[in-house]
């Protein structure tokens, strides 16, 4: 059986491999402009990565769905999982399959357009022209190679994490905002793209500071971002910051 570590390489040489083939097709991510999320974005943001099992995209809803086209690109070189389409939202997962001796390795690809929707139904962030407009085209490294992904605004990244509100935002969350502290715009863009922005709140109050607080959180983060460099002090500081954003 490969090792854990083997698994997660084999799996980002197959994510680079997709990306490229999306690049291709889509004029370096810009037609139909592909903003990814997620944890492959998070490697713009801070000097660390940590291994994820899907690689995320979000898109701007148009009448003539943009995830069709993705849909089409793609199906010759994995399988369609799920394809969803309302009125204001589609969602859109392909997988891939990875054979390394009897052991199968998941990829997964996901496309929210208009929309990202979490469990519940009040975790909805909207994907509006300001979102698309200040996407930055930015140099990542996956599989030790470079490829240029757009991802989100900072603030709109912060946002989409808070809501999601799961144990891996967490500790993203805590890295984000130790590296990048709380943004200026966090207040406009809450009322722009949350129809409900309670969710940002009550996430952070009863999901991301009692997570954070924990007295097992250093360890656990520095067992997923593989680093000693976040500290207690760290931690002090980043908890000191959250409970600063008013509500």
């Amino acid at each position: 059986m490969p090792k854990h570590i083997d698994m997660m390489r084999l799996r980002e040489e197959e994510v680079f491999s997709l990306l490229e083939l999306i690049s291709q097709n889509t004029q370096g991510f810009s037609n139909p402009k592909c903003i990814t999320i997620g944890g492959y974005a998070i490697r713009a943001y801070i000097p660390f990565s940590r291994y994820t099992r899907d690689c995320d995209f979000v898109l701007k809803k148009t009448k003539k769905w943009q995830i069709d086209e993705i849909n089409r690109m793609l199906l010759g070189r994995i399988k369609t999982e799920i394809f969803e389409k309302k009125e204001k939202y589609g969602f859109l997962k392909m997988i891939s399959i990875i054979q390394s001796g009897k052991t199968k390795i998941k990829v997964s690809l996901d496309f929210m357009e208009g929309q990202v929707r979490g469990r519940t139904g009040k975790q909805i962030v909207l994907i509006d022209e300001k979102f698309i407009d200040n996407s930055t085209l930015t140099k990542i490294q996956i599989a030790g190679k470079e490829i240029d992904i757009y991802v989100p605004d900072y603030t709109d990244y912060l946002i989409m994490k808070v809501v999601s509100g799961r144990p891996s935002d967490v500790r993203d969350i805590a890295a984000l905002i130790w590296k990048n502290d709380v943004p200026k715009t966090l207040d406009i863009r809450l009322k722009e793209i949350l129809p409900f922005p309670d969710i940002f709140f009550k996430n952070i109050n009863e999901i991301v500071v009692p997570a954070i607080s924990d007295k097992r959180f250093v360890n656990s983060w520095r067992g997923t971002f593989i680093t000693t460099e976040f500290t207690e002090e760290s931690k002090i500081e980043v908890l000191k910051k959250l409970t600063d954003i008013e509500v």
